[in-house]
């Protein structure tokens, strides 16, 4: 069971998914790496429409920058177009737009360093549209710019279909912001590593060694028989998600109105697999960890 909480190492903050005006968004790229810098982040990736938006000429004091871009090849089984985020490539990725999915994962996978399906539920994806698919590592469980602009960013019951069926895909908490309105600043990832290169960061990426938050900081999960142990900051719930059948617990079953929570206790039995956390503050807002596969 690959357990982030019990490598060595700091956890980086980073966002994964944004765009400048050399698409669709807002602030200049500048603007942009300010705007992240002074927030504290540690890690930022520019995934312009179309083009991978260049940064070394950029100011970025010490915040560290990933190649990124948005593609969209094809459409899904009711029409919306695919959008497909790729961190760490070389060299602008040219996509056909009517490549299908699979077709367009097969071309990108190779040219990046590691590619994710962006917003499944604003873009109306279905199951038939994602299940079975090969070249990406996972996708967003949350999207703030979705979430501020329709209340449709958390793709979470998409994430646990996958699993459910036996797919393996991490969770990515992005902002997607074009800052047409406040959508900074509300969806990001924890990077567990002891380099924090860029080189580093996508490795421990890669190994899912992360958690994502929008909001929530996990400090904490441990494993012993039938319990998850999870350390937080303070929280009104922490659940234990498993995606077979009426599996799972949470905190509402210590007390209705329980918490806040910093540490909790809560069952977990042997047989669920896979097993996620989320914890939930007092303002809705969700931190989420990766599956746990206890094998």
């Amino acid at each position: 069971m690959h357990n982030p909480f019990e490598l060595p190492g700091s956890f980086l903050k980073g966002n994964l998914h944004t765009h400048t005006t050399n698409s669709d968004g807002k602030l200049t790229p500048q603007q942009a790496v300010d705007l992240y810098r002074e927030a504290g982040y540690d890690f930022l990736a520019l995934t312009d429409h179309g083009r991978m938006t260049p940064f070394a000429d950029l100011d970025t004091d010490g915040l560290v920058m990933l190649p990124g871009m948005e593609l969209h090849p094809g459409t899904g089984e009711l029409g919306q177009t695919h959008h497909i985020v790729a961190i760490g490539m070389d060299e602008e990725i040219a996509v056909p737009k009517e490549l299908n999915l699979q077709a367009a994962l097969d071309l990108i996978a190779p040219l990046s360093h590691f590619v994710f399906i962006a917003h499944p539920y604003w873009t109306s994806l279905t199951y038939a549209d994602i299940l079975g698919l090969t070249g990406h590592v996972g996708i967003e469980v949350f999207n703030f710019t979705c979430e501020c602009g329709i209340g449709r960013g958390d793709s979470g019951v998409h994430w646990d279909e996958l699993l459910a069926r036996g797919e393996r895909p991490v969770g990515f908490a992005v902002d997607d912001a074009h800052s047409h309105y406040p959508d900074t600043l509300g969806g990001w990832v924890m990077v567990k590593t002891t380099d924090g290169t860029a080189s580093g960061i996508i490795e421990a990426t890669l190994a899912g060694s992360f958690y994502s938050s929008s909001g929530p900081a996990i400090e904490d999960v441990a494993f012993e028989s039938d319990r998850a142990t999870v350390r937080c900051s303070p929280c009104q719930a922490v659940h234990v998600i498993c995606p077979a059948p009426g599996c799972g617990s949470t905190t509402h079953h210590l007390a209705r109105d329980g918490g806040p929570y910093t540490e909790v206790s809560l069952y977990a039995s042997p047989d669920w697999n896979p097993i996620r956390i989320e914890c939930v503050d007092e303002s809705g807002r969700k931190a989420w960890t990766n599956p746990f596969w206890r094998e």
